[in-house]
C-alpha cells in the first residue's frame, strides 16, 4: 500500500557510489519498487521518464521519498524532547495513557514517523519490546532505514531506537492473526482528518498514509490481543473517541490530542 502512489522508483544521488546502489537495491526489493538508474537526470526527469509518481532517493547520509513537490524522511522530531522531559521526571500523557512500565511490551498498531513508538521503547526500556506495524512500505522503510542508522540525539534515544521492531503489515490482519494476551498494550494513533499542526513531516508522511479510521472491529480485536490496556490517541475533542464508545479519556490540560483507554476484558 503507497498510499496516493501507484508507481514508485528507488534511485540513487548523481554521483552514488557502491554503498548507495546496495542500499537503493536493498529498499527497492523491500518495497517492491524498481530501481531507476540516475542517468545525471534531475529528479522530475526521473519521474515522467519512468511515468512514475513518487521516487526514493538514496544520497550519502540521507535517504528520503519525493514526489517532486514534498520530501519525506525519518526524524525523531518531537520524541527527543519528551524523551528529555521525561528523564527530568515529568509526566508524558501518552506513557500515562498506557501505564507503561520498563518490561512491558506494546504494539503500536499505527507506527507513521514512530515517535511514539520511540518514547515507548524508552520507558518500556531494554527488557520491555516495542514493536511498530506500519501498512504503507514506503514508510516502514525509510523509518526502519532511519531507526537503525540515526546518528544525532542521545544515547538513550538512540539505544530505544535500535530496539524497536517494525514490520510492514496492515494492523487489522495482524491483530487478528495474533493470540489473546499477546503484549501488555496495544495503542492505534489514527491519522487525523485535521492536521493538528503545520509539522513538514507529518504533512510529508499523509500522502503516503493509510487514512481508515478505528473501527468497533479493530477495538475488539485490540482488546483480545492487549494483556492490560488499549490507548488510542484522538484530537482534543475526542469525538472519534466516543463514537466508538470510549468513555475513559485522558490528557493535558492544553494538549492538543486526548487519549482514550480501554481496559483489557
Amino acid at each position: 500500500m503507497h498510499g496516493f502512489f501507484k508507481k514508485i522508483l528507488v534511485t540513487t544521488s548523481l554521483r552514488a557510489g557502491a554503498g548507495q546502489q546496495e542500499l537503493a537495491h536493498r529498499l527497492g526489493a523491500e518495497i517492491g519498487a524498481s530501481l531507476a538508474p540516475r542517468d545525471d537526470l534531475s529528479l522530475e526527469s526521473l519521474l515522467g521518464r519512468h511515468g512514475a509518481d513518487g521516487v526514493i532517493v538514496v544520497e550519502s547520509g540521507r535517504v528520503f521519498f519525493t514526489d517532486g513537490r514534498m520530501k519525506f524522511f525519518f526524524h525523531p522530531g518531537l520524541a527527543v524532547l519528551r524523551i528529555a522531559e521525561i528523564q527530568k521526571g515529568k509526566n508524558d500523557q501518552m506513557i500515562v495513557a498506557m501505564d507503561l512500565k520498563p518490561g512491558h511490551s506494546v504494539l503500536d498498531c499505527t507506527l507513521g514517523l514512530g515517535n511514539d513508538a520511540l518514547v515507548a521503547g524508552y520507558v518500556a526500556g531494554e527488557n520491555g519490546r516495542v514493536l511498530g506495524l506500519e501498512s504503507s512500505p514506503v514508510i516502514a522503510a525509510l523509518v526502519r532505514h532511519g531507526m537503525r542508522t540515526y546518528s544525532g540525539g542521545s544515547r538513550a534515544v538512540r539505544k530505544s531506537m535500535r530496539r524497536i521492531e517494525i514490520k510492514c503489515a496492515d494492523h487489522r490482519v495482524f491483530l487478528a492473526d495474533l493470540p489473546p494476551d499477546s503484549y501488555d498494550v496495544v495503542y492505534l494513533d489514527p491519522m487525523f482528518n485535521s492536521p493538528l499542526t503545520k509539522s513538514s513531516g507529518i504533512n510529508s508522511l499523509r500522502p503516503l498514509a493509510d487514512h481508515r479510521p478505528v473501527t468497533p472491529e479493530v477495538i475488539a480485536l485490540a482488546l483480545k490481543v492487549a494483556g492490560k490496556r488499549v490507548v488510542v490517541k484522538d484530537n482534543r475533542r475526542g469525538e472519534h473517541l466516543r463514537s466508538l464508545g470510549i468513555a475513559s479519556l485522558t490528557g493535558g490540560r492544553s494538549s492538543p490530542v486526548v487519549y482514550g483507554v480501554l481496559p483489557a476484558q
